[in-house]
């Protein structure tokens, strides 16, 4: 194996894991805006309205 052979191996290794964390992040920030836009409201304002 060349140096070129494992260099190439360790950038796509870098974009592999890359890709899974910007997609775990994606997915983590749409979870914490779903759940500060359907968050249900507390029985103080249930009653009045």
């Amino acid at each position: 194996m060349t140096m070129d052979t494992i260099t190439a191996g360790f950038m796509l290794m870098g974009y592999g894991l890359g890709g899974v964390f910007i997609a775990l992040i994606v997915f983590y920030s749409s979870i914490r805006v779903l759940t500060a836009l359907c968050r249900e409201k507390p029985e103080k304002e249930k009653k009045e309205g």
